[in-house]
């Protein structure tokens, strides 16, 4: 028989290894929890670490196709930390391309972790689309009852009728001669690069400068540079300055101005500066053109050079920091001659309206101000027959001429990205096609009545362009807020009730330009009948005729004849508007394409 006290030792001795297990199972499961979070924690941040390389191979791809002109077509595998990324390119349509980059850890090889990162990006020029008009040398006509809501800008005069309402401010601006007053340019083996922004052969070349001298006095007020870049630079400051000891005088600025970097491409054309003012200069005079970088190893630029050195009235320099306490200026090595023109002031231009008078709902800015009702504030040197309810500013100097917001090569690009016999198409389109482009049209487009095209940009057409009535243009959805071009070498001539609309984004444009030249014959580049037409349009070197009850979100030209009753809506949007582009456009992520895998 068991003693009472072995009995209860026994059940002491129970509990002790009840105890003990219930212990020993709790910190097994604690452990195996904790091993568990280690686990799921480790797996998180490996996957974090393998998102992390995959977004590092997008950043890489992005910076790769703005800095080889588009050509990037991805990378095996690239190491990276404690891992590697690999990249494929597909190119979706002209403008934009599929990224898809894979991040690993530890490698390619042998992953224990991956994750994939999906993308689209699209390229663009950057159009700064500040005026509901801008106006070259050749000037604005408004006949009666037009309303612009926005400003204008002209480099030529403005003649007016009756009854126009400018709810902006208007500038004329005393424009350039239509001919250089110096130039110089090189062809063939003379031609060469002298590359600047960034360090050459231990030579930091920050900031370069051609001398040279007018040939007769007057306001300097336009310059063009032949110049290309590579990668995306930012924009660079352009100064007039005067001549010390044969090299610029940092203490005597005339001016200054800006090169918009997405006026300039990958391939060599003349680039357009004005100025914030128009200064004076004295003919057989030395002065300097000097642009202002910064060093960027990536994105830097190169001014054509002339080693055939046939512009005998001035040569140029470079300096690592013009604007130093006594700045060092280098002559080239060997000497040439950098490619370029400059542009002297015309004659006084003049705001000019009918006895109604011609309402500004901002500031009126000109050589002559006639019949206006000015809300704000007048700039001149002589008024007629005007109100102002702002003050008055005579003797004001004349405003200086402004760039367009396209250049050349732009043109250029967009051509150069059709210009492919896959893309090419010869012989006239005489009916309706529901979509069209990317393409070039050796021909022109003559259609109807009732089409409605979806639009993948660019279009070049080498003919004409005519439409009769209600036919609707549209951007295809991909391009989303991207905008499109249609170029076109010959004449646009539209009936009635035409549309061309960008993407249902609002801030995407479809716009028509038309390289057709009408300086020398005044017939019109775009002629846009009566009646309910819309959209944006552009001719550098043409004349625009809006035509009559027509709404239209910005017109751009060397001379506009707007007659009666049409209306400019300016949307600020405009001013950040990206079209599609060549190999000079920058790469950028399309909002909402962002994907892992």
């Amino acid at each position: 028989m068991i003693s009472r006290e072995r009995w209860q030792a026994g059940q002491i001795f129970l509990m002790v290894i009840m105890v003990v297990g219930v212990v020993l199972i709790s910190v097994l499961v604690l452990i195996a929890g904790a091993q568990l979070y280690y686990q799921n924690a480790t797996t998180v941040v490996s996957s974090e670490k393998a998102i992390t390389l995959a977004e590092a191979g997008v950043d890489k791809a992005i910076t790769a196709l703005n800095k080889t002109g588009g050509t990037y077509s991805g990378d095996s595998e690239m190491v990276l930390g404690e891992g590697s990324f690999s990249v494929t390119m597909t190119t979706k349509d002209s403008a934009t391309k599929i990224i898809e980059s894979t991040g690993y850890i530890p490698n390619k090889t042998s992953p224990k972790f991956r994750k994939t990162i999906r993308v689209q990006v699209s390229r663009g020029v950057g159009t700064a689309f500040v005026y509901g008009i801008q106006v070259g040398e050749g000037g604005l006509q408004l006949g009666n009852s037009n309303q612009v809501t926005g400003s204008i800008y002209s480099n030529g005069s403005i003649s007016a009728g009756n009854s126009n309402v400018i709810s902006g401010d208007v500038w004329v601006a005393g424009g350039p001669q239509p001919n250089a007053d110096q130039q110089t340019d090189c062809t063939g083996a003379n031609c060469t690069d002298f590359i600047f922004g960034k360090s050459i052969s231990g030579e930091s070349r920050l900031d370069v400068a051609q001398s040279f001298k007018p040939g007769t006095s007057g306001v300097l007020n336009k310059i063009s540079l032949k110049i290309k870049k590579f990668g995306n630079p930012s924009d660079v400051t352009v100064r007039i300055v005067q001549d010390s000891g044969g090299q610029p005088n940092k203490n005597a600025v005339l001016t200054s101005g800006t090169l918009y970097s997405s006026l300039v491409t990958g391939s060599y054309d003349f680039i357009d500066v004005t100025f914030n003012t128009s200064p004076a200069v004295t003919a057989d005079t030395n002065y300097w053109f000097l642009l202002d970088t910064s060093s960027d190893n990536q994105n830097y630029w190169s001014w054509q050079e002339d080693l055939a050195q046939s512009y005998n009235r001035g040569l140029p320099k470079w300096s690592p920091n013009w604007s130093t306490g006594n700045p060092t200026w280098n002559s080239f090595t060997p000497q040439g001659d950098l490619s370029f023109k400059s542009f002297l002031g015309a004659a006084p231009n003049s705001i000019r309206a009918g006895s109604n008078k011609m309402t500004v709902g901002g500031e009126a800015h000109g050589n002559t101000l006639e019949n206006l009702i000015v809300a704000k504030d007048a700039y001149y040197q002589t008024i007629i027959s005007s109100t102002v309810v702002g003050s008055l500013h005579p003797g004001s100097a004349d405003p200086p001429p402004k760039v367009f917001p396209i250049s050349d090569a732009n043109i250029a690009d967009w051509k150069a990205q059709v210009d492919k016999p896959e893309l090419t198409t010869t012989g006239d389109i005489t009916t309706c096609q529901t979509s069209l482009g990317p393409r070039k049209i050796v021909g022109s487009i003559n259609l109807g009545s009732g089409c409605n095209t979806i639009v993948k940009s660019p279009i070049w057409i080498t003919g004409d362009l005519i439409l009769n009535s209600n036919n609707i243009f549209t951007l295809h959805s991909d391009y989303t807020t991207t905008s499109g071009v249609i170029v076109v070498d010959g004449r646009v001539v539209i009936n009635t009730n035409n549309h061309f609309n960008g993407t249902s984004n609002g801030s995407s444009l479809l716009m028509v330009l038309s390289n057709y030249d009408s300086r020398t014959n005044d017939i019109s580049a775009i002629q846009v009948n009566s009646n309910g037409n819309t959209g944006v349009y552009y001719a550098g070197k043409g004349i625009i005729e809006p035509g009559t009850g027509n709404t239209f979100k910005e017109l751009t030209a060397w001379k506009i004849r707007l007659v009666n009753s049409s209306i400019i809506e300016y949307e600020q949007g405009l001013s950040s508007t990206l079209f599609t582009s060549g190999p000079s456009g920058s790469y950028s992520l399309v909002k909402g394409s962002y994907q892992v895998k």
